[in-house]
Formats: structure tokens, C-alpha cells, sequence
């Protein structure tokens, strides 16, 4: 499936929905408030290549970024509308570790000058670029960037707002805030969505991973390595967070007005956050 086929299917209200129904049908994630796809829908996803005659996502990362440009755009939760509130106003934009472009395309309804979209997969980068030429009504600069997130190419004082969603806990944690620090203007601020304590049970339990071979692996791998000193902060061993680590991470950095915020919908024993925001002002 090509690029050019993959950003018109973004854009297609009807069949990114169908591409996110299936993916969260195969993860064990919640799609009751996603109409199921009609015959039509699902005869097009075929034809593109999006899903197999058996009716299964053949490129699972693409299948995730549907996911999350049909949630973020079309059905925001809780940490959606708060990145919104906190992006309001705010001009100048870098979405470090952009993925497939969902952050940037919901903030556009803000009316920002300028979004930086800066990832380590080119492939992702390849998308946005592809999705900003279907997009022909965009007022807003969009900037697409192989990068890497320790060390941001830009210059001091960019931005007024850095945003970094499920991305903060597969990375080195402190160049990264140095970073981000560093970019932004006086007064700017700093949105971070960050997996809890509470992601492994979700990802496991919720998302029925325990009766997947792979996922085990993966979630021992993400116990063994949040417990560890020796961390190669590789997407392949990843860990969460806790709140009081990344707020002191913050501090140290040089950040203020620290604030956490959680969802009652993302508490797992009502207790154990699976995902956490975290703002901070420089």
C-alpha cells in the first residue's frame, strides 16, 4: 500500500473509521462508539490493501495510526480535549515523536502559525508530508522531520509548546526535557502523555495481550526494564513511568508549574494510572 493510498484513506471520514474499528476489533480495545464498516467500506479496504480478504489489518502501525487520527480528531478523550485546552493560543508548535500526524492534524483546529513534527521513523514522516498535500485547506505551516528526540533540530527559543504523547518512557528522560526545555520560548509550555504504572495490566488484560505470545514477551520486557538501572531506551524494551519521577525530572530541568492530570477512565484498580498527563510551564 502506497503512501499517497494510505493519507487518502486518512482523510476519508468513512473508511479511517472502518481501518480503526478493525484495528481496536483485533487489539481488544474499545469500539462502540465506531460504526461498523458496510460491505462497500470494507470491499474498498480490500482493494487498497488495508486489509487482507480475511478481513485482517495487513500493516498493523498504519492500522494504529488510523486508531489514532478517528479518536483524536473525531472522538477525543479525556487526554485529547486537555491537549487542546492546554495548546490553546499557542502559535508555535513541535509534536516530538509526531508518529502518523494525528497530534498535529487535531491541533490545527487551534489555528497555530507553525507545527514542527519531528520522529525517528521515516516512514511516519513520509506520511504526514503525504497527508499535508491531500489537506488543501490548511492555513498553518506544517513541518515534517526525521529526528531524533535527544537532540531536537532547532534552535533555542522556537516554540511556545512542546506536546510528547506515549512517547516520554522509551527515551532518555532527561536529555529529552533538556531538549525541550531548551527549544522553547520564555513562558512556553510542555504537554507530556506518559504510560503508568497501570499500562502493563491494560495491555495485557484489557487488550487481551496475555494470549498473545509476542505481547508477553513484551510486557515482561517492560517489567524487567522499569525495575532495571541499565536502560538502552529502545521502543523494543520499554517502561512506564511513575508521576513523581517525571515531576522531578521536570524540576530538575528547570521547569515550574508541575501538574499532573489523570482520567478516572484510565485508572486501573483505581489506583494505578495507564496513561498520565503532565504540563509544565518553563
Amino acid at each position: 500500500m502506497s503512501i499517497k493510498i494510505k493519507a487518502k484513506i486518512i482523510v476519508n471520514k468513512r473508511l479511517l473509521e472502518s481501518a480503526a474499528y478493525l484495528y481496536c476489533g483485533e487489539n481488544g480495545m474499545s469500539r462502540t462508539s465506531i460504526q461498523r464498516p458496510t460491505a462497500e467500506e470494507m470491499n474498498a479496504m480490500i482493494s487498497h490493501g488495508v486489509v487482507s480478504h480475511d478481513l485482517k489489518i495487513m500493516d498493523e502501525p498504519f492500522g494504529y495510526a488510523c486508531y489514532e487520527h478517528n479518536r483524536q480528531v473525531y472522538d477525543p478523550d479525556f487526554f485529547d480535549t486537555l491537549l487542546l485546552k492546554e495548546a490553546k493560543n499557542r502559535k508555535s508548535i513541535l509534536d516530538l515523536c509526531c508518529g502518523g500526524g494525528a497530534t498535529i492534524v487535531s491541533l490545527l483546529q487551534n489555528g497555530p502559525d507553525i507545527i514542527y513534527g519531528f520522529d525517528s521513523n521515516e516512514n511516519q514522516i513520509e506520511l504526514i508530508e503525504a497527508l499535508v498535500e491531500e489537506m488543501n485547506d490548511v492555513n498553518c505551516k506544517i513541518v515534517a522531520k526525521v529526528a531524533d528526540a535527544h537532540h531536537i533540530p532547532l534552535e533555542r527559543h522556537s516554540v511556545d509548546f512542546v506536546v510528547c504523547r506515549v512517547a516520554l518512557q522509551y527515551l532518555d528522560t532527561e536529555q529529552v526535557l533538556k531538549e525541550m526545555y531548551r527549544v522553547l520560548y520564555p513562558n512556553g509550555k510542555v504537554f507530556l502523555l506518559v504510560h503508568g504504572s497501570g499500562y502493563i495490566f491494560d495491555y495485557l488484560f484489557s487488550r487481551r495481550g496475555i494470549f498473545k505470545t509476542k505481547l508477553i514477551r513484551y510486557a515482561v520486557q517492560k517489567l524487567f526494564y522499569s525495575s532495571s538501572s541499565d536502560h538502552n531506551f529502545s521502543r523494543s524494551q520499554a517502561h512506564f513511568l511513575f508521576t513523581k519521577e517525571v515531576k522531578k525530572k521536570l524540576k530538575d530541568a528547570g521547569f515550574k508549574d508541575i501538574n499532573v492530570h489523570t482520567s478516572k477512565k484510565w485508572l486501573k484498580f483505581g489506583i494505578l494510572p495507564v496513561y498520565f498527563a503532565v504540563t509544565a510551564n518553563i
